[in-house]
C-alpha cells in the first residue's frame, strides 16, 4: 500500500508562510503602483479594507469541479488543487478552501465543522440557504492556530443520505476584505448528488492493488480501504487501512529522527507488545513502519499499524487494524 502511494503535497504551514514572503513584497511593490487605479474604480470599504490591512477584497475564478465529490465552484483567482485534499489553496491570498462529501447521518455536519474537536468555538453568524436543492447553512467562526488567529466560513448541507462540507479558512486580520468574495464563492457550490464518491481521485492519493480490500466510496475525507462487502463504519476486528495527509511539515534532513517518534506517538505500546518496527527504504518515498499488539475497550486484542513516507518533508499516514491473530494474514498486505 505505502509503495502505491503517489502525489504532490504541500502543507500550508510553516513552508508555505515562508514561501509566501517573497509574494508579500509584491504585493507590496504592487500596492504603489495600483493605489491610483483603485481609488478609481473600487473607492468605499474596499480601499478602507486595502489600506489598513494590505488585504485586497477576494477575486473568483471560473467554476471547476473538485474531483470525486461531485461538487463544482468558483475559488479565488490564481487558486490551485489543494495537494492531497479536495478543494483549493491559493498561496498568494493564503486562503485554503476544502470540500469534503461522506454518507451518513446529519451528524457529520458537525464533525465537519468542528474536526471531532470537543473545543471547537460556537459560529459567529450563520445563515440558511439552499444548494442544489436541500436546505443549507452558511456560517462562519474563528480558531486561534500557532500561527496566528484564522478565520472560517462554511457552507454545510445534509440532503439526508449524504453531508457536503466547504470549509474557508483565511487570516482573521484579512476577514474584512474577504468575507464577501468567500461568500460569493460558496453561494457559488453546485453539487451533484448522485456523484460516484472516490476518495483517491480527491485526495489524489493512488493506491496499488491491496489483496482481500478494495477502496470504500463512503467519504472523500480519507482514503479508506476495506474487505468487499464490509459495513460503513467497520465492525470490530474488521481489517481497515486508512490513508491520510498529515498537516505538517518535517525538514528532509530530520526525517530519519522524527519518523521513529512520529510512529510511536501513533502506536503507542510497550516494547514487549512491539511486532514490527523499521525503516521503509524499498520504494521511491522514505519513511517508517511500527505494528504493536493492543487491548481494546471491549478487551479483544488487535494489531494496529502505522506507516509513513514523506514527500518533499511531508508525511502520509497509513493506519491498520486487524485482530491480532489475523496478524500474519494482514501484516504483508498493510506495509
Amino acid at each position: 500500500a505505502l509503495a502505491g502511494c503517489a502525489g504532490h503535497y504541500r502543507p500550508p504551514g510553516e513552508r508555505a508562510e515562508a514561501e509566501a514572503e517573497p509574494e508579500e513584497e509584491e504585493r507590496r511593490a504592487s500596492r504603489d503602483d495600483d493605489d491610483e487605479d483603485d481609488e478609481e474604480t473600487s473607492g468605499g470599504a474596499a480601499t478602507i479594507d486595502a489600506a489598513l490591512t494590505g488585504a485586497r477584497p477576494l477575486g473568483l475564478g471560473e467554476a471547476v469541479a473538485v474531483p470525486g465529490t461531485g461538487v463544482t465552484l468558483r475559488p479565488p483567482l490564481g487558486s490551485e488543487p489543494m495537494p492531497f485534499g479536495g478543494g483549493f489553496v491559493s498561496r498568494r491570498s493564503r486562503v485554503q478552501l476544502s470540500v469534503v462529501v461522506a454518507q451518513g447521518g446529519e451528524e457529520l455536519l458537525e464533525s465537519m465543522r468542528t474536526g471531532g474537536s470537543g473545543e471547537a468555538p460556537e459560529p459567529d453568524a450563520e445563515d440558511e440557504v439552499t444548494v442544489a436543492g436541500v436546505d443549507a447553512r452558511i456560517g462562519r467562526d474563528r480558531v486561534q492556530t500557532q500561527a496566528g488567529v484564522l478565520e472560517r466560513m462554511w457552507l454545510m448541507a445534509h440532503d439526508g443520505s449524504r453531508a457536503l462540507g466547504v470549509i474557508a479558512m483565511y487570516e482573521a486580520e484579512r476577514a474584512e476584505a474577504y468575507r464577501g468574495g468567500m461568500r460569493e464563492a460558496l453561494e457559488s457550490v453546485e453539487w451533484d448528488r448522485e456523484a460516484t464518491i472516490d476518495a483517491a481521485a480527491a485526495l489524489g492519493i493512488q493506491l496499488g492493488p491491496i489483496e482481500g480490500m478494495e477502496l470504500s466510496r463512503r467519504s472523500t475525507a480519507n482514503v479508506v480501504y476495506l474487505p468487499p462487502g464490509s459495513p460503513f463504519p467497520p465492525e470490530p476486528n474488521t481489517p481497515v487501512l486508512t490513508v491520510s495527509p498529515l498537516p505538517m511539515a518535517v525538514p528532509p534532513d530530520q526525517v530519519a529522527r522524527a519518523c521513529p517518534q512520529i510512529a510511536a506517538r501513533l502506536v503507542p505500546a510497550p516494547s514487549s507488545d512491539v511486532e514490527l518496527e523499521g525503516v521503509i527504504d524499498d520504494g521511491s518515498l522514505p519513511g517508517c513502519e511500527r505494528l504493536a499488539l493492543m487491548d481494546t475497550e471491549s478487551g479483544d486484542r488487535v494489531a494496529t499499524y502505522a506507516g509513513l513516507v514523506f514527500h518533499e518533508g511531508a508525511p502520509l499516514l497509513v493506519t491498520a487494524s486487524v485482530a491480532a491473530d489475523d496478524v500474519e494474514t494482514w501484516q504483508p498486505r498493510f506495509a
